[in-house]
Parts: structure tokens; sequence; C-alpha cells
């Protein structure tokens, strides 16, 4: 499948029989390691959150930063077979290691508690116990390597390779991954590290400034950036899968001339246009339940609301890409506007068929708890569970057996 030619009607079917195979091993493995009738029960929800975010991470990393280095295709590359296989056990020990490793065991430690389950309970104060423990540090991890994501998927759309274009593929791949990695850690300071200071009590006032967002969003919680921040993605996303990277390809033109321009413009639109999304689905919210308030619960709780953002806004994900990849874009005719339009609108609606199943099926597939707003369940971890799946299939493997652009 190509955007250059329209899927036949055997395309779509063939598209959708491959989909739902992904998808039937997404949920086997969901099984075994983190449904809490599963296995190995990894989803408490935050532990198999973290986990989760983390490979997602480090599937971006290899296949957005990296562009497939060290086991880039060309000439002496390995079959895609074997290329496939061999960046997946990549990024598999890379997310072994970022966090059983770095985090866990290192930069907690000797460098900030809270990314250690054993730093947090060798402290001994109120709440260390290990479960607790293990929780906070997750969340953590999950603010930081969404952070990671959202910078590395925003940096490839803008900038590309600049300013290192020149530069062999290690140096390429070692240069981008640094610069967003320093950048992530400086956004997550400012945006993230003030809420896992509060999770602990006393707060920790000397170490983390008090949330200062609490007046604007009603809650001290992070998850008011983390809904913008996925929304975010979700526009990078979609720009890159199914708008064919409009309308920041109009900065410096097919040449892609003022690289730097178009990186600045393409972050602070794309942070500008989420922002306008997470703020839509937010009212929306309040038509069907009502405002929420300080100090209501569930439903009811602004943090939730602005949780939930996220969660759709992941659900869009999963839609756009599944449009890009297993549907062949759907159609190549017409000017670039209406393209964008049908196909933003059929991952929409692939998004709120999701949504459905995952609502309405989850506690028997997936073993979730009933329900929406529920304390147990976050359903950005499964669907980042799935965008994972489609990653790895679409750059790793080159979505075999189907046939797709580059």
């Amino acid at each position: 499948m190509t955007e250059k030619t329209a899927p036949s009607p055997a395309g779509y079917l063939k598209g959708t029989a491959v989909f739902l195979s992904l998808a039937a091993l997404n949920i086997s493995c969901w099984y075994l390691f983190f449904s809490p009738k599963g296995i190995m029960r990894l989803y408490t929800p935050m532990y198999g959150f973290s986990i989760i975010v983390v490979l997602l991470a480090a599937v971006v990393t290899f296949s957005v930063l990296f562009d497939g280095w060290p086991l880039a295709k060309g000439a002496g590359s390995l079959p895609s077979a074997g290329r496939g296989a061999g960046l997946t056990l990549l990024s598999l020990g890379l997310a072994w290691f970022l966090i059983f490793g770095l985090f866990y065991n290192f930069i907690g430690r000797f460098g900030v508690t809270y990314f250690s389950p054993a730093a947090i309970v060798a402290t001994g104060e109120t709440g260390s116990e290990i479960f607790n423990a293990r929780e906070n540090a997750s969340t953590a991890l999950v603010y930081l390597f969404s952070t990671f994501i959202w910078l590395a998927l925003t940096w490839r759309l803008g900038f590309r390779a600049w300013p290192w274009h020149e530069e062999r593929a290690g140096a390429l791949a070692f240069s981008r991954f640094v610069t967003v990695s320093l950048f992530s850690v400086l956004a997550y300071s400012v945006l993230f590290h003030p809420h896992v200071g509060v999770l602990f009590y006393p707060p920790q006032k000397m170490a983390a400034v008090s949330p200062w967002w609490e007046t604007l969003a009603d809650t001290n919680s992070a998850y008011f950036h983390l809904g913008w921040v996925v929304c975010s993605v979700a526009v990078v996303i979609l720009s890159e899968a199914l708008w064919e990277e409009y309308p920041w390809r109009l900065i410096g033109g097919e040449k892609r001339q003022a690289p730097f321009l178009r990186g600045v413009v393409t972050l602070f639109g794309t942070v500008v246009t989420g922002f306008v999304l997470f703020i839509a689905m937010k009212k929306g919210m309040e038509l069907y339940w009502g405002r929420p308030f300080v100090g209501g619960q569930y439903l009811d709780a602004p943090y939730f609301r602005y949780l939930h953002a996220a969660e759709m806004a992941g659900f869009v994900i999963l839609g756009a890409l599944i449009v890009r990849t297993y549907l062949g874009n759907l159609f190549a005719g017409s000017v670039p506007l209406v393209r964008g339009i049908v196909r933003t609108g059929a991952a929409l609606l692939l998004g709120a068929l999701i949504m459905w199943f995952y609502y309405a099926a989850g506690p028997a597939l997936l073993g979730t708890v009933p329900g929406i707003a529920q304390p147990e369940d976050t359903p950005l971890c499964w669907s980042f569970f799935m965008i994972s799946f489609i990653l790895v299939h679409r750059n790793f493997f080159g979505a075999y057996p189907l046939r797709i652009d580059p």
C-alpha cells in the first residue's frame, strides 16, 4: 500500500486482517504480562504503565531518532525479518536498562530518590511501603518518558536531521537522542516534577516547588500537562501520518529550507493546536457530565477530565496509525485538504470505535475494571502498548506482509 495508489478492496481486506492479527498478538502479550487476571500481572496500574511508556520511548528512539540505526536499511543490511527482530530486541533491552539499570539502581539511588522504589522505601518516611513507593516511582517515569516521546516525535516532524544532516548515521542518531533527552529533562522539571514532589508526605517543598498551575487548572495534578502533551502528540501524528506534513511543510518549501524556523514553528504550532484539542475535549466532557469541581471524585474531578483527554487522544493516535499503515491512507485523489479531512474523519471514527471496544470488551479481554474513571484503570496503558506494536510492525518489520512507502 502506498499514498500514491489507492488500495483495492482486496488491499483493504488484507490490511484489516493484518491489523486484527497484530491486535490478537497484542492482547495475548497483554494477558501474559499486564492483565490483572493474567500471568505476571504487572498492571497495578502505574507500574505496568511506566514499563509500557518506557518501551514506547525506546521504540520511538530507534525508529524516529535513530532511523533504524545501527540496523538501518541499505546495502549489506540484514533481511527485513532479521532487522525487525534485531531492532525489537534492542528496544526491549534499552527499556529494561532505562528502568532497572539507569533509574532504579543509579539515578534513584545516587541522585533523585523518587526514581527508585528501593530508595523511597529506605527513607522510612510515611507512605514508603513498597507498593506506594513503586507506584510513585512509576508515575515519575511515566511523566518523564511521555515528555521524551512528545519532543522526539515533534523534533522529527519539525527539525528532522537539522543541524546534523551532513553527519554519519551514528552521529546523527546520538546527537538527536542527547538533544531530545536534554530538552525532555528541562520540560519535565517544569511541567511534572512539582507534582511528583507533592506525592509524598510531607510535600518535598525544598526539592520541588508547589504545582504552579493549581489555580489555573483547579488541581495540583500534572495530569493537566499530560493531557495537552498527549493531545499535541496526536496533532503531530495526524500531521505526519494523514496530512502529509501540512501545514508545517509550507515553511521552507519542498526543498525544506529554513529547518530551524520550521522546527520552532512546528513545536509551538503543535502545542497550540494540541492545547485547543485538549480544551475542546474538556468542554465536551463538561457538556456531557457537567462542570468538574475541586474535591470532586471520579467523573467530577478536574484531574480526571485532563487524564481522560489524554486517553481519548491516545485512541485518536491509534486510529491515525491504523488508517496510515493498514488502510493505505484510504485514497490518493483530490487536493491535500480534502485528503486530510477524509483521513482525519476516518481516524476519529476508528478512535471512537476503539474507545468503545476498550470500555465494552476490556473487562473480559484485558482484565480492566468496568466503567469509566476507575482509579485502577488507565486506558493510556493499553493504547500506548498497541501503538508500540504498530510502530514496531511498521518501522522495524516494514509492515510485512503489506507493501507500504518508507
